[in-house]
């Protein structure tokens, strides 16, 4: 049914996903966080990152510092150096004091241990040179030889399918944004040459999937949060639940 089950095929549907790690029992988007996922054998890590001043990829969700760590800021001004140093931890609990900032390199190591890796770019990420983020994000891929065991997904689906262009291999995901949502959803990943489609679980119903199944794609759901979630999930068909606790998520499908 999906183009990506082949890629996937040493892991069970749906695919249990932890959204910026295991969030609920360690901060968002940290080592600790990854770590975490990894320890309750979750089949994909998902994970946001934007561009430090110097063009590194950084491993950081919100525009500014201030929300998710102790420094103060826009992130697209600082520094690798000065954002490898910030506190990103303190913020929800002393536990974790110790985590920093991390480059996005860094979690690359944690395929090796059979897990697949989402790296969602924020859609207002921009180069400062004359190297797309497209072509940075493609050239990392290459470099680390990691292709077969990453997505790339972004509400900015002019550079999911940049993307797309520079490697076909790449598997890509657009994530729905309600201003574009005139076309259905499997038009829009055709127009951006996408495999998955990405979305809340309050938008997804029959249709949404049936469309989406209709034409080869797949679809991956956010928010999943409750035993109801996750049963509609399944029976729907969805290919990937995302979720802050992923070991909630397993339980529920191991009684199913």
């Amino acid at each position: 049914m999906s183009s990506t089950k082949p890629f996937f095929s040493t892991h069970t549907f749906p695919l249990v996903i932890a959204h910026r790690g295991f969030s609920e029992i360690a901060p968002e988007n940290t080592l600790a966080a990854f770590h975490k996922a990894i320890e309750v054998h979750v089949d994909m890590i998902e994970l946001d990152v934007r561009l430090s001043a110097d063009n590194d990829f950084i491993i950081f969700h919100d525009k500014r510092l201030e929300r998710t760590s102790n420094g103060h800021g826009v992130l697209k001004n600082k520094t690798t150096e000065e954002l490898l140093q910030v506190d990103n931890g303190s913020w929800f609990s002393q536990q974790f004091s110790s985590e920093r900032i991390s480059l996005l390199e860094k979690v690359f190591p944690f395929t090796k241990k059979n897990v697949l890796l989402n790296i969602e770019i924020k859609p207002d990420v921009v180069s400062t040179d004359s190297i797309s983020v497209a072509e940075k994000i493609v050239s990392l891929i290459h470099k680390k030889k990691i292709k077969k065991k990453i997505i790339i997904t972004s509400f900015n689906y002019s550079m999911v399918k940049e993307i797309k262009e520079l490697d076909n291999n790449i598997f890509t995901g657009i994530i729905y944004n309600p201003l574009s949502f005139r076309r259905s959803p499997s038009q829009l990943l055709e127009l951006s040459k996408a495999d998955i489609f990405v979305c809340s679980k309050y938008q997804v119903n029959k249709d949404v999937v049936n469309d989406i199944h209709s034409k080869n794609y797949s679809i991956y759901v956010y928010g999943i949060s409750s035993e109801r979630d996750v049963r509609r999930m399944f029976n729907l068909g969805v290919e990937g639940l995302i979720a802050n606790n992923p070991a909630f998520v397993k339980e529920i499908l191991q009684s199913l």
